[in-house]
């Protein structure tokens, strides 16, 4: 990410990656106080992010792979028999309803690994590819980095997002070696060795692919943030009955109350804490942010955000 803060605290549209990511799975029905979050030297910084919400901590020593991580939470597993979600914490793609499916999947079939796969329309960015057998089956997954150039052709990768049942995928987890090109444990090894064991392991394709996109640098988070941005414009216009001059210019966080028949004209940024009343007229060239406008009232660029405002 080239930053000096960790990847899960930076914002889209004012929330944290890991925020978004804790909201779905709010709406999959997960409660907070059994989601745990494994983190390293930057638990801090995420302890903040997430401050008033009911999850627990681990701290993973050293970073060395996924598989590691997970292992790293097993004082919360000592007596626990039940399905597993393991998901990461950069991608704020995954939805609430890819999470049902994904638990009604797993609940439906006698796999003890089931896991979200994506198909891209296009050749897919450097995540691992799924290999599949004669029969359709998955067979295994490959890290783009230990990939053969007819497996990188492959375009269904692997969207790290898991349910296991515990009592199974567990005792295997010891079985995952670091014998790769970036000698990390990969938790997708599991698969392979679940399969070696005999068990089979299915595989969900996800609806819309980007449901499998991490943030790895501020290009894909701005990415993101124009997706969710021209999405919550959208809601607003459609189900809210505000008029969007310009969708292009215009940006309104999370956590923002805008009411009906209000207009926002082109430049605007409308940040995370504003309220904003019936019959508005805010822009062009405006910022707000923790702003209280009332309704009818007009906010330009030369009036101060927040505190002044001038009637129709």
């Amino acid at each position: 990410m080239r930053s000096s803060r960790s990847k899960v605290v930076h914002p889209i549209l004012g929330r944290p990656l890991i925020v978004w990511l804790l909201d779905q799975l709010s709406v999959a029905g997960i409660p907070e106080e059994n989601t745990v979050l494994v983190c390293g030297e930057n638990l801090e910084e995420v302890r903040e992010a997430v401050s008033g919400r009911a999850v627990r901590f681990v701290i993973q020593s050293e970073p060395l792979g996924t598989a590691h991580a997970l292992i790293s939470a097993g004082e919360f597993m000592a007596d626990f028999s039940g399905d597993l979600l393991v998901t990461v914490g950069d991608n704020p793609w995954i939805t609430g309803d890819e999470i049902l499916n994904l638990r009604e999947r797993h609940a439906g079939n006698p796999a003890p690994c089931t896991f979200i796969s994506a198909r891209f329309p296009h050749r897919p960015p450097p995540y691992g590819r799924i290999i599949r057998g004669d029969d359709g089956g998955v067979e295994t997954v490959v890290e783009d980095a230990d990939a053969t150039p007819g497996q990188k052709e492959i375009r269904e990768v692997n969207s790290s997002i898991y349910m296991f049942h515990t009592p199974t995928v567990w005792p295997l987890l010891s079985r995952i070696s670091n014998r790769n090109r970036k000698q990390e444990y990969y938790l997708t090894d599991i698969i392979s060795i679940l399969r070696a064991s005999g068990h089979p392991v299915d595989a969900v394709c996800a609806k819309d692919y980007r449901v499998a996109l991490g943030i790895n640098n501020r290009w894909e988070l701005q990415e993101a943030e124009r997706e969710f941005n021209r999405r919550s414009l959208k809601r607003l216009a459609v189900d809210g009955g505000v008029s969007i001059m310009d969708p292009t210019t215009t940006t309104v966080e999370s956590d923002v109350e805008i009411g009906e028949d209000s207009v926002i004209f082109p430049c605007t940024y409308i940040g995370k804490g504003t309220r904003i009343g019936r019959d508005c007229r805010i822009g062009p060239f405006v910022c707000l942010r923790d702003a209280d406008i009332p309704d009818g009232a007009v906010v330009t660029s030369r009036d101060v955000p927040g505190k002044e405002s001038s009637s129709r």
